[in-house]
């Protein structure tokens, strides 16, 4: 079987992060760590003694009287100036050298489990003994490289530790801030952090992505990093809508450069004070049934490595035709069910708040009000939701200019206003016109501020 090779600075990198700070090391990682896997003498020799008391690091002055053991004199300095370079050493690349690490330990328990194995099945000659010996080493690997996938937690034990995170929560509210819609009917209703899905369900071409270009502009006016994955929508499309949001002028007059010189001049002052604002709006062109939300967690990473940003609030254009990471040939309804656990996942695992909006069927075009059962094969989408606004509007609303918001349902709170009249003026991509009042937030948090 081919070897996996690993530079000893990954190991010391390891080591010095166990012996100094030892809670950012995974105890999974850990339990399967033996002295073999590393390559210095004196690493193995800390291995076996930090295994032998269940990987409690021992402070520096007890170190050495434990080095004492070390019989030659010679090997005794070698250990003492390794020993020292891992309890004072820098940690500059604690998580690249914890992924190299966990991949190379999980080579290790493959490459020994099918050893052992084989050998086992030379002697029985039981296929089913072999599979079950290669199973478990497979899934004690994975385990090891992927981490636990499920999280076991003693309700009375955990009390104290419960109690303080709440305590933090608490006092530092700016931690997991709460993110205003800017529609006062929501706001007053619906406490909205990371990491909730919170789902806009309309039928075809009633304002689901203005709705969600919408949430974009108000969270950015907010101080908010926004990461905006557009799948339906040209980019083109998305920014021209946003522009015409932030100008606060016609749709078709803005994307067509059909302004006067005023106009542009007040354009041109508000994008140059919004250039030095710390927040940031990124774009994100998907392409519909084909990208995933693991392709789009790629970029992510990408914003997060090469430019230090990453996103407070994702919004997400559209949740159907997102592409699933499991495929079930003819099941859409699963597929769907898959489409939007996908996108939880990925909201617990980079801690962001989601808006996304959902396709109703052609039952809910009819209706004058949309409910649930109007999401036909996809009705399992909804048992991954925190928050779920339907958007209604008949004939008679649509003259007036008048949207109607009807809450469906919040996982964590109750529904006080069931329908919230907005005042819309769609000409200028405006859902509500008391989105408006959000500059006012803006130029309290901004310190340049130009006259609007």
């Amino acid at each position: 079987m081919a070897d996996l090779k690993i530079d000893v600075n990954i190991e010391a990198e390891f080591l010095a992060a166990v012996v100094q700070k030892p809670g950012l090391v995974d105890p999974d990682v850990l339990a399967v760590v033996e002295p073999e896997h590393f390559q210095i003498p004196s690493y193995k020799w800390l291995v076996k003694l930090l295994k032998e008391r269940k990987w409690k690091p021992l402070v520096w002055d007890f170190l050495d009287q434990e080095m004492l053991s070390v019989k030659d004199p010679e090997e005794l300095v070698k250990y003492r100036a390794q020993m020292w370079h891992l309890y004072t050493r820098p940690l500059t690349f604690l998580e690249d050298a914890s992924a190299k690490f966990r991949a190379y330990i999980s080579f290790c328990i493959i490459n020994s489990t099918s050893r052992a194995a084989f050998e086992g099945f030379s002697q029985t000659s039981r296929v089913d003994y072999l599979l079950e010996a290669l199973g478990k080493g497979v899934l004690e690997a994975r385990n090891v490289i992927q981490g636990r996938k499920l999280r076991v937690v003693d309700y009375v034990d955990n009390y104290p530790e419960r109690m303080s995170r709440r305590r933090v929560s608490r006092d530092n509210p700016n931690l997991n801030p709460r993110l205003m819609t800017g529609i006062r009917g929501l706001d007053v209703q619906f406490v909205i952090k990371a990491p909730m899905v919170c789902d806009f369900i309309a039928p075809f071409k009633r304002y689901k992505s203005i709705f969600l270009n919408a949430m974009g502009y108000a969270l950015l006016l907010q101080g908010f990093n926004v990461l905006h994955v557009t799948y339906e929508n040209s980019e083109e499309m998305t920014m021209g809508r946003y522009d015409a949001m932030f100008s606060e002028l016609n749709y078709q007059r803005i994307s067509n450069l059909l302004l006067t010189q005023e106009e542009k001049d007040n354009l041109d002052r508000t994008f140059s004070w919004m250039k030095t604002w710390s927040n940031r709006l990124k774009i994100v062109k998907a392409t519909a049934e084909e990208t995933t939300v693991a392709e789009v967690e790629v970029e992510v990473e990408r914003f997060r490595d090469q430019e230090g940003w990453s996103p407070d609030v994702e919004i997400w254009d559209y949740l159907n035709i997102i592409a699933p990471s499991v495929r079930f040939k003819g099941e859409e309804r699963r597929e769907q069910k898959q489409i939007v656990w996908d996108l939880k996942r990925h909201a617990e695992k980079f801690n962001v708040a989601i808006f996304e909006a959902s396709q109703a069927n052609m039952a809910g075009v009819k209706a004058d009000r949309l409910s649930l059962e109007h999401r036909g094969l996809s009705i399992d989408i909804s048992r991954a939701l925190d928050l779920c606004i339907a958007i209604d509007q008949t004939d008679d609303e649509r003259d007036e200019g008048i949207i109607i918001l009807s809450p469906q349902f919040a996982r964590d709170g109750s529904i006080t206003i069931p329908e919230i009249v907005l005042d819309a003026d769609l000409a200028r991509m405006s859902i509500s016109r008391e989105l408006h009042r959000l500059w006012e937030h803006a130029a309290k948090i901004n310190p340049f501020v130009v006259d609007k």
